[in-house]
């Protein structure tokens, strides 16, 4: 680009002429022509982005149930993957993503997950973590009551038992729960 506005540009804005599109963009004085972030470069658009030529958009994160409804709405024959993005707000090459993890999204989806969960990580202790759902599940199905101390010395037994250097806190408990809902 050039190192400022063209003059007669500049002189025509300053008249309250009218600009025609065959004219270059005016700039500030004392800026250049396109401001970084504002450049009208087709690989900087996002689909989900409110305007086209904004900047380089933050990546929406969907939740487990938004996804779920993506994937719904994926299996209309007269979707399209641009159109159900651009429906959902987010790029063409995540909504390919989720729909290539489909499998894993709908089998969170039926263990009961975290609808508005956005994100899946994993604890600190993932093997002790998995046994101790599994054996929470179990103890739910035989009507069994359970608190938290109950959870936690579970924990630490599941842990001891596979050798895992583990401590099960009361804020680790807090963390468990939201993550297995």
């Amino acid at each position: 680009g050039s190192a400022g506005p063209t003059p007669e540009l500049v002189l025509k804005l300053e008249r309250g002429e009218e600009l025609h599109p065959g004219d270059p963009p005016a700039a500030p004085v004392g800026e250049s022509p396109q401001a970084p972030g504002t450049a009208d470069c087709p690989r900087r658009r996002h689909s989900g982005c409110p305007s086209a030529a904004a900047a380089a958009c933050k990546r929406k994160e969907l939740s487990l149930a938004d996804r779920v409804k993506l994937l719904q709405a994926l299996e209309s024959p007269s979707a399209s993957l641009a159109s159900v993005a651009k429906l959902f707000g987010i790029s063409k090459s995540q909504a390919g993503r989720i729909g290539r993890c489909r499998e894993q999204i709908l089998a969170d989806w039926r263990t009961n997950a975290n609808p508005l969960r956005k994100r899946k990580r994993e604890g600190k202790g993932g093997e002790v973590e998995d046994a101790l759902f599994a054996w929470f599940r179990q103890a739910l199905a035989r009507g069994e009551h359970l608190s938290g101390p109950i959870l936690k010395a579970k924990a630490q037994e599941l842990a001891l038992s596979s050798g895992r250097d583990f401590e099960a806190t009361d804020g680790w408990l807090c963390r468990w729960k939201t993550r297995h809902n």
